[in-house]
């Protein structure tokens, strides 16, 4: 009986000590961006070490910039060549999908991109 009361008051008292309010955790999202949550848009981190923006979404269209890797890009579009390769438009020009990796949110490509240039 003894045992059975000590095991209670044991059980007891973790559950209330588990119960404990905890400090509210205040999240703060970075406005700087307003369409980094938006549903609708999807971001980009270039992947390779350099890229060349084409003006057409094709390998033989003229080169007309460049990025770097852990570059985020807002992505404007995307199109498929005639070799069935998706290439994705950002404000600089074409990019194909080998190159980059797409993400839902501008938060997640940040976080790669982190990872990517180590600063982690």
């Amino acid at each position: 009986m003894k045992k059975l009361i000590l095991f209670v008051l044991c059980l007891s008292s973790l559950i209330l000590i588990s119960c404990s309010k905890k400090d509210d955790e205040k999240i703060i999202f970075d406005n700087a961006q307003p369409l980094a949550l938006a549903p609708d848009v999807s971001w980009a981190v270039v992947t390779d070490p350099y890229a060349a923006y084409r003006e057409e979404y094709n390998w033989q269209s003229t080169v007309k910039g460049h990025c770097r890797k852990g570059d985020i890009l807002q992505v404007l579009g995307r199109s498929l060549d005639s070799n069935n390769e998706s290439w994705y438009l950002f404000e600089d020009g074409w990019l194909p999908s080998n190159c980059i990796t797409v993400y839902s949110n501008r938060y997640k490509a940040k976080s790669v991109s982190d990872s990517l240039l180590g600063n982690n």
